[in-house]
């Protein structure tokens, strides 16, 4: 554009009648390269190379005097006694022009700045710079927006605004755009505005050692004293600014991993936790209490390595089984939710090595309290509100433990977990039950039978509405309570959960009969089975069983569902009315010695399919009704039984064996042992191990085990689910500060929130960002991430306690700051603002 101003400019000179010849000295040759592409109207263009001189003055004086020339040179105007020319110079039109007053005046920069501009002229060269200078859409020139405008041309930053260059420059392979800087006379004002905006300053300034002192600023205002001594050189005075330029770093998804590898570039070098850790040693071997530097390290998420040696002290603990060990009032399990939650910015890298922790720690403490009492009815009704956990905390650490790569120190963890479920829990819990449980299951347990479920259940839908049972083999009750947990979720779901007591043994094919519409049952001693009379082994045989109750009863397996599209759904369920589905994860995995190790991922497996089962059925077709069940439980045990753990029994009156129970054709006395006798077992006995062994029969696979009289084998789960096809109001849940106080009188500052609903079917759980920002949105904090999922009913557990760091700028007093609370995955969704004034005496290194 400058090159079309000073074309138009020419050509009306030159549209003069008395103007022949216009002379441009260029004194910077700044048009050099682009003189030659103007369009002269009634003008010819020659140039002055400073060794043409008398030919040019022959040229315009004898050989062409009818034609107007624009006579450019790239140089200063020499003196009239070394310019053969400044005859011709005197009567002729000089032009005067440089690129910095064409910009100016293009680009709207007051002509006071011209000195300013000049300095930089490399750079007003080139074109393509001047466009993207243009395109930044600066709306207030001075001498700083001008410079950090150039600044952003030269790092390719695309907003005039010194963060991002800064966030470029840390971020980037940096050589080039240094070497621009550098090039253009900008480097030194690029270090200016570092110390003005963070307060960087070194006599030899440099991005590595900036990025080492931004980093070790942000992780000082969590660690305190615990930073190492020969680091505290590295801790520029503008903290605030540097806290709030890291944490939004930090949070960006665009720039989360080039920040990983930037903390850990900064981390080797420096050797932080490294020394960290050296500090934390020598106070050890002092016997100095940690728990300072602990809380500082918990509560800092600058480097990766820091989680290392939380890691590490819970271990200890554990491995101890010092379970009421806490930092600052939290305990194992608390410490683990803080460094896996969103606003950890490495609680992801380490989630499994933390939840895993976490539910050692649980069941570890659940174990510990664990009493068991000889009624038999309260051992069932402590198992439904709570012992189920343990289970429960079990499968969780080691799915989990099995997504760690390195598993060396977890190793007397894990054997610590293995003995106190399989020695402490189980033998506690198994044998009293055993003690207690007599052939009369349902009068000592008072649990409805797993052979009444269809009666119990289903007998009333015959002939009406649709009803869908999903039969699980496996599906044991602890897998259950995650499944309703889900379900409670969905505001088009109503679950309620019951249990039943199965038969004995607790193996598939006793159990699948069970549920089925029967009027009889019978066994043989090869553990063949028949409904009235009718074998009930396969899918084509339950089939015809319920077919003979109703002919629009169907048995399906679930593989023909999951996938299946909307009209093959309809096709097969179509006016059916009572449809059994056969799921198959947990005991396809479990039964296979080579693959019964991976039984706790086909339990996670199971609940997902199952719950995605539901969603489709009740998205594509009216399914109103469902009952979740299964046909038995099971045990499963990480480590392998030794031989001589293994119970022996006499073969002579056994008839048929099993790890967990044998059918035998007299009742054992055996200490260890205990037979029951079973109505549908034709005067055999079912013998089962009194506590969580086995028996010493042939074949692989001994850590997943059913068929015997535990309570993971026998408790079978029952979800009736109602759901909603028509649309169901629902909302999600506020946040609200707490605080009444509307005034900010320290940089750092603390604020409390609450949930004001629990989490339910009708109320879903909300992400949020909370900051501060000014009266015009330019934020001044970091986004501090509030996950609002709470299903706690007493509002002090639904309370959140945040921090926020405010900029280090000028707070004028009577101006109107807001704090916003808008949506994590919407930001322009603003929910809440609340107006504040703030305070603040000074605004450099104050409350820390």
């Amino acid at each position: 554009m400058d090159l079309q101003n000073i074309q138009e400019q020419l050509n009306s000179e030159f549209s003069k009648e008395e103007t022949r010849i216009i002379f441009w000295f260029d004194d910077k040759g700044e048009y050099e390269d682009e003189v030659s592409e103007l369009q002269l109207d009634n003008a010819k263009l020659h140039i002055l190379d400073g060794t043409n001189w008398f030919y040019s003055k022959w040229l315009l004086n004898e050989s062409d005097t009818e034609n107007k020339y624009l006579v450019y040179a790239p140089f200063p105007k020499p003196g009239d006694a070394e310019n053969p020319l400044a005859d011709m110079y005197y009567y002729s039109v000089p032009y005067y022009t440089d690129r910095v007053s064409q910009m100016s005046q293009e680009i709207g920069i007051d002509n006071r700045f011209k000195e300013h501009l000049a300095q930089y002229s490399n750079f007003w060269k080139n074109k393509n710079r001047i466009e993207k200078f243009k395109e930044l859409g600066i709306d207030h020139f001075n001498v700083e927006t001008i410079d950090i405008g150039l600044i952003a041309v030269l790092t390719d930053v695309k907003t005039p605004n010194f963060e991002e260059i800064t966030r470029q420059l840390l971020l980037h392979d940096n050589e080039a755009y240094m070497k621009a800087l550098e090039d253009n006379g900008l480097l030194e004002k690029f270090w200016e505005l570092c110390e003005k905006c963070f307060g960087y300053q070194s006599a030899n300034p440099n991005i590595d050692d900036l990025a080492a002192c931004m980093l070790l600023t942000y992780a000082s205002v969590a660690l305190k004293d615990t930073v190492p001594a020969v680091l505290k050189s590295y801790i520029l005075k503008k903290k605030n600014d540097v806290v709030v330029f890291v944490r939004n770093l930090m949070d960006n998804v665009l720039y989360q991993n080039a920040y990983d590898v930037l903390s850990e570039k900064v981390d080797k070098t420096l050797r932080v936790v490294s020394r960290i850790r050296d500090e934390l040693k020598k106070d050890a071997d002092k016997s100095k209490d940690q728990s300072a530097q602990l809380l500082d390290i918990a509560n800092c998420d600058a480097f990766r390595e820091l989680d290392h040696i939380l890691i590490d002290w819970a271990l200890d603990q554990l491995n101890d089984e010092i379970l009421d060990a806490q930092i600052d009032g939290m305990n194992l399990a608390q410490i683990t939710e803080q460094r896996t939650a969103k606003s950890c910015h490495f609680g992801n890298v380490y989630k499994n090595e933390y939840q895993a922790i976490k539910y050692a720690y649980q069941m570890m403490k659940a174990v510990s309290v664990l009493e068991v009492t000889s009624d038999i009815k309260a051992i069932v009704d402590d198992y439904q509100k709570q012992t189920y956990l343990i289970d429960s905390y079990y499968r969780w650490f080691y799915s989990a433990y099995d997504c760690i790569e390195d598993t060396e120190r977890f190793s007397k963890v894990r054997e610590r977990i293995e003995n106190m479920y399989s020695f402490t829990y189980l033998q506690k819990v198994t044998p009293k039950w055993n003690q207690e449980l007599t052939d009369n299951l349902i009068v000592d347990t008072g649990l409805k039978r797993q052979e009444d479920f269809y009666r119990n259940y289903l007998k009333s839908y015959e002939g009406n509405k649709r009803v869908i049972v999903i039969i699980s083999d496996a599906f044991r009750y602890e897998c259950a309570k995650e499944l309703m947990e889900r379900l409670e979720l969905d505001e088009k779901c109503t679950p309620k959960l019951e249990c039943m007591i199965s038969g004995l043994p607790s193996v598939t094919s006793v159990g699948m009969a069970s549920l089925l519409p029967h009027k009889e049952l019978q066994v043989d001693d090869k553990l063949n089975i028949t409904v009235d009379g009718q074998s009930c082994g396969d899918l084509a045989s339950r089939d015809k069983i319920l077919k003979a109750q109703n002919e629009n009863n169907v048995a399906l397996a679930f593989d023909d569902l999951i996938d299946a599209n909307q009209d093959r759904l309809r096709e097969l369920l179509q006016g059916k009315n009572i449809v059994y589905i056969y799921h198959n994860q947990v005991d396809a995995r479990g039964d296979k010695a080579a693959s019964e190790n991976e039984v706790f991922k086909a339990c996670e497996e199971a609940i997902d399919e199952i719950h995605r089962l539901i969603h489709r059925l009740t998205m594509y077709l009216s399914a109103p009704k469902f009952f979740i069940t299964a046909d038995h439980g099971f045990l499963y045990k990480r480590d392998k039984l030794h031989e001589f753990d293994k119970v022996s029994y006499d073969r002579e009156i056994c008839v048929y064996s099993n790890k967990r129970f044998l059918l035998t054709t007299r009742k054992v006395n055996e200490p260890g042992m205990k037979s029951r006798l079973m109505a549908y077992m034709n005067n055999l006995y079912v013998t089962t191990p009194i506590g969580a062994d086995i028996f010493k029969v042939a074949g692989g696979g001994q850590n997943y085990v059913h068929g015997g009289s535990s309570l993971q084998e026998m408790l079978i789960p029952v979800i009736e689910l109602t759901t909603n096809t028509r649309a169901v109001a629902y909302d999600y849940v506020d946040v609200i500060p707490t605080s009444v106080n509307r005034k900010v009188t320290n940089l750092i500052t603390y604020f409390d929130f609450i949930q004001t609903e629990k989490v339910t079917d009708t109320m879903k759980a909300r992400s949020l960002v909370a900051y501060f920002a000014t009266e015009d949105g330019e934020k001044i904090s970091f986004d501090v991430p509030i996950v609002a999922n709470s299903r706690e009913d007493a509002p002090e557990k639904r309370t959140f306690h945040e921090k926020f760091t405010l900029k280090s700028r000028e707070y004028k007093y009577g101006d109107k700051y807001y704090l916003v609370l808008a949506d994590a995955n919407d930001e322009k969704n603003i929910l809440q603002q609340y107006e504040f004034m703030i305070d603040i005496a000074f605004v450099y290194d104050f409350g820390f």
